[in-house]
């Protein structure tokens, strides 16, 4: 305590003596200048800026009078500041001086008002919500809204986005191209800030549809498959032909199946618009029916025929369509026949036999258009040797015919049927005459009873055989139609129907008199009669056909009426071996529900050539030949009516043929026919018919036909064979007595 006291004394004593020396303290600084900062800074109208005083004092020392300072702003229109602070606002656009004042010292600064840059609040897209379908585009929009309330169209600077690019993809300038089904959301981005909107992609839509072929012509019976391809929204394309409704304008030319596509074609020359519609789109193209066209030209014997010299070959064109078929072309007068050697054979444009003059070899052409058929005629020194005529021996009645046949053996062994080059002759032309005459040579006449002798003569060369012509007198006539019931033809083509003229004799017997007797019609506007053949001509009924013999009549009555209908009659397996063939029948429906065969009547077609054609050919109408292993459709067309049928033709190989029957015996003058049966390697069976080639070892005995009938030229024993395809059948054993 003492030591404190003793402190404040000392101290004490030290101020007294200052004060009293009579000296004063040194003066404290004072404020020179004072800097505001910043400058000369610039803020945009509405925005603030914040301003700094710093004083320098006279010792040059620094001291912050923000807070102290006083301040002004030289117009407070153009911006305001806060006095004590120095926060500077922008009101409007110009320039201010900022004052700053601490005790009669004053600094100053420029603030530059700018005007008010609106800044972006928001973005819209538009659409908002949109739905397109899948290959199709939608273009979006994207408008800014500022601080200012202003909008701005920022869709060209924008940066767009899809959240899923498997749906759609969307390009600078806001294109969206929508992919496949599924939603998306679409952006745009500008300065950060971002609008949206939402895309729904759907199914693509069905934009058009192609029908194809295209303005086709197609063969008159034909049918055509037609397709229906559709192209959507999206670009891909889809074939659409069993779902889209199919339609023609003119069903009378065509028809089409709906659904399918299917198209048959019905009437020659005429047209119509195919139109495949699906929902509210539809695709269509015009057709015409057009005669079907000649593809190739193949002439019977190809590819060589040989024959002896003086004799005569008969060739047969047939032509081969595009629509499938084969037509025996022969006598088209469209055909013109050549030989390349007339010193060696002849031939003359229209019937088609060529005559042998020479020695040699010769080229017979087939030709229409650009188009030939070829086949080497090969004319040899055979002399001939013997002649035989069949049938021999045989027994028919007054004003009935019988047709001959001649047989020639010659010097080389061969055989040669040369019925057309011989002449023939009567020994007693008042029992029956024979005729020499194109189209009927060889068929003898009976005129009274008697025992004539029919000869053929040729080279210096006679064969005979006798005829009886018997006391029977004909008691009736038996005319039969092949039903009841005959469609009307066409203008391009005739139903017919061949009647069966059956005369029974005094002696019981009975004879075809198709050839010989007179028919006529009741009523020839409604069906005609040439020879034995009806031709329906329009719908009426019943007619009366009356055949007449040596004032015998037998009648027969029949209807002709619409057809309805058509079906055609396949083997039961429905196939057929290639290199063969097999029979098909087509038999119409009509009117009343009674069927006629218009197998001979239909035109025939096949929808690939490649695989099977059929024949329209006369003798063989109705046959479908097997070309090539596959399956196709085979059409009967008659008036307006389409049969269809499947056929298989399949690579199975002939393994055997067996002829039936195997054995015969049989009175001389006797008929007798035999049929041949393939059996194949996958085990089926077919009827050969006159596919095969017939054979008689002893034509003294018996000769036969390419359909197989036997007539007999004498007595004895010959075996009967058959071959085709490089297979022979076990031969049957045929005994004339």
């Amino acid at each position: 305590m003492k030591n404190l006291l003793l402190c404040l004394v000392v101290v004490f004593a030290g101020l007294l003596v200052g004060c009293s020396s009579g000296s004063s303290s040194p003066a404290a600084p004072s404020l020179i200048s004072i800097a505001v900062t910043p400058a000369t800074p610039s803020v945009a109208a509405g925005q603030q800026q914040q301003f700094t005083a710093t004083g320098t004092y006279s010792n040059n020392s620094t001291q912050n009078l923000t807070a102290t300072a006083k301040w002004t702003s030289s117009n407070t229109t153009i911006a305001t500041i806060t006095s004590p602070g120095g926060l500077a606002t922008g009101v409007a656009t110009g320039s201010v001086t900022i004052t700053a004042t601490v005790g009669g010292v004053v600094g100053t600064a420029t603030l530059k008002v700018t005007p008010v840059v609106p800044t972006l609040v928001s973005i819209a897209v538009a659409p908002l919500t949109s739905s397109v379908a899948a290959g199709l585009t939608e273009q979006f929009t994207a408008i800014g809204t500022y601080s200012d309330g202003s909008n701005q169209p920022l869709t060209s600077t924008a940066a767009w986005a899809s959240s899923n690019v498997t749906y759609a993809t969307i390009a600078p300038g806001g294109l969206a191209k929508a992919l496949t089904p599924g939603t998306t959301t679409i952006t745009a981005t500008v300065s950060g800030i971002t609008g949206s909107a939402t895309l729904k992609v759907t199914a693509a839509t069905l934009d058009s549809i192609a029908v194809t072929p295209a303005n086709a012509s197609v063969p008159l019976g034909t049918l055509t498959q037609f397709t229906a391809t559709g192209t959507y929204s999206d670009g891909s394309t889809q074939n659409l032909t069993s779902t889209v409704t199919w339609s023609s304008s003119n069903t009378t030319t065509a028809t089409i199946t709906s659904p399918g596509g299917l198209l048959t074609a019905l009437t020659l020359n005429g047209t119509t618009t195919i139109t495949a519609t699906s929902g509210t789109v539809s695709g269509s193209t015009g057709l015409t029916v057009v005669a079907a066209t000649l593809t190739s030209i193949v002439l019977s014997g190809a590819p060589t025929v040989t024959i002896a010299n003086g004799t005569s070959y008969q060739f047969t064109a047939f032509g081969f369509y595009n629509d499938g078929s084969k037509h025996n072309i022969t006598l088209l007068p469209q055909v013109t026949w050549a030989s390349s050697n007339t010193a060696v054979a002849t031939i003359a444009t229209g019937p088609g036999r060529a005559q042998a003059v020479g020695n040699g070899m010769t080229t017979i052409t087939a030709t229409v258009g650009s188009l030939s058929g070829m086949a080497t005629l090969v004319v040899t020194t055979a002399t001939i040797s013997s002649i035989v005529v069949g049938p021999s021996s045989v027994t028919i009645a007054p004003l009935t015919a019988q047709s001959f046949t001649a047989i020639g053996t010659f010097s080389d062994a061969s055989t040669q049927n040369i019925t057309q080059d011989v002449m023939w002759k009567s020994s007693n032309t008042t029992f029956a005459t024979i005729s020499n005459a194109s189209g009927s040579v060889g068929v003898a006449t009976a005129v009274a009873v008697g025992s004539p002798t029919i000869s053929a003569a040729f080279g210096g060369v006679t064969g005979s055989a006798p005829l009886n012509v018997s006391s029977a007198t004909l008691s009736s006539i038996a005319v039969t139609a092949a039903s009841a019931g005959l469609a009307p033809s066409t203008p391009t083509q005739s139903s017919t129907l061949a009647l069966q003229v059956v005369g029974t004799f005094s002696d019981g017997t009975k004879q075809g008199l198709e050839t010989v007797a007179s028919c006529t019609s009741s009523n020839t506007s409604v069906a005609s009669v040439s020879g034995n053949t009806v031709t329906g001509v329009s719908d009426g009924g019943p007619v009366t056909i009356t055949c007449s013999l040596s004032g015998v009549s037998g009648t027969a009555s029949l209807t002709v009426e619409a057809l309805t209908a058509i079906t055609i009659t396949t083997p039961a397996s429905d196939s057929v071996a290639e290199n063969t063939s097999v029979g098909l029948v087509a038999t119409g429906t009509l009117t009343d529900g009674t069927t006629q065969n218009i197998t001979g009547s239909v035109l025939w077609t096949s929808s690939n050539p490649s695989v099977a054609i059929m024949s329209d050919a006369s003798g063989s109408f109705g046959q479908a030949a097997g070309v090539a292993p596959g399956t196709v459709t085979v059409i009967a067309a008659f008036s307006g009516q389409v049969g269809v049928a499947s056929l298989t033709v399949t690579d199975a190989t002939l393994s055997s043929i067996t002829i039936k029957p195997a054995s015969a015996d049989i009175a001389l003058g006797s008929p007798q026919g035999f049929s041949a049966t393939g059996t194949f390697s996958d085990g089926t069976t077919q009827n050969l018919g006159s596919q095969v080639t017939w054979s008689s070892s002893e034509i003294t005995v018996a000769i036969i036909s390419d359909a197989g009938a036997i007539s007999t030229t004498g007595t004895g024993t010959t075996s009967i064979g058959a071959s085709l395809n490089g297979v022979s059948a076990t031969p049957a054993v045929l005994t004339v007595h």
